[in-house]
């Protein structure tokens, strides 16, 4: 998961491709466990502390 979001990130268009093509041949406990990963990752990184946005005008 790390590593196709990383290539995607990258602009390693071919490589993510490949990583996800290959999850075409998982079975569906594998699929279960890759979904549960990548919200975990979801979830850690929403947490992650970041300062707030400047005040801007909207009118």
């Amino acid at each position: 998961m790390l590593q196709t979001v990383s290539a995607l990130v990258a602009e390693d268009h071919a490589l993510g491709k490949r990583s996800l093509s290959a999850t075409e041949d998982f079975d569906i406990t594998m699929r279960a466990e890759t979904l549960a990963d990548a919200l975990i990752w979801l979830d850690f990184i929403l947490d992650v502390e970041l300062p707030d946005p400047p005040d801007v005008p909207t009118a």
